[in-house]
């Protein structure tokens, strides 16, 4: 249903910030609508950043994240979250963040969808009818497409380390897919209520080749259009 890719062109880019604006803004409240009046959601760091977006059949943007690169302004989580370990011992030339996870609302609020697009089964089902339910709505898809590409730039870019600061629903819902992220401070109020995380690829590439196989398979062929399915 969806095309995973890096954003082409200035004009795809101001969607990007069309939609975050959409979702920071307007729908969850993490950003003052006057600070962007223009109706596009973006910062400083957008400059250093690779950006990835979800189009789907219509070949409208339905889903955004960025790779935030090292710069001379440092990292997101660094400048705005307290973290408890010493950062000056992590290599800068070999880790990004991920960062401005966004997703239309047309395709994460469908009935019984999470907050990121992953279905979690009716009230009131037995656990055989649960079990019928649609597999694929189940999982996260747009988030898992997302990933994907940024994995992608990741490996060609020898990123050895993510950062991440993410509310723990999110958190919670990427490591049941092996993506082993280790909290690295207290949780704090920006963009809502978030935890800093740091992980190592290798060891997310780990955790999913023996959780989740297929997924694995999925993410390390290089040859797949980039048009595939979760």
């Amino acid at each position: 249903m969806f095309t995973y890719r890096r954003v082409k062109n200035e004009e795809e880019l101001e969607e990007v910030y069309r939609l975050r604006y959409q979702v920071y803004c307007t729908e969850c409240g993490f950003e003052d609508p006057k600070d962007h009046p223009s109706g596009l959601e973006k910062d400083d760091f957008d400059e250093f950043s690779v950006h990835f977006i979800a189009i789907d059949r219509a070949g409208d943007i339905i889903g955004t994240v960025r790779l935030v690169n090292y710069s001379e302004l440092g990292f997101p989580v660094e400048k705005f979250c307290n973290i408890d370990i010493d950062i000056t011992r992590i290599p800068k030339d070999g880790i990004g963040e991920i960062s401005r996870l966004a997703i239309s609302k047309t395709y994460r609020r469908r009935a019984g969808d999470g907050v990121y697009g992953a279905r979690s089964g009716k009230p009131g089902l037995s656990k055989a009818d649960k079990v019928m339910i649609d597999r694929r709505r189940k999982r996260p898809a747009i988030v898992l497409g997302l990933l994907k590409a940024l994995y992608r730039e990741s490996k060609w870019k020898g990123t050895v380390n993510w950062y991440a600061a993410m509310e723990k629903p999110l958190y919670i819902l990427l490591k049941r897919y092996g993506f082993v992220f280790n909290p690295i401070g207290k949780e704090v109020h920006y963009h809502g209520y978030r935890i800093p995380y740091i992980a190592r690829i290798g060891t997310i590439e780990s955790e999913i080749a023996k959780k989740r196989p297929e997924l694995f398979q999925l993410f390390t062929d290089w040859n797949r259009s980039p048009s595939f399915d979760i």
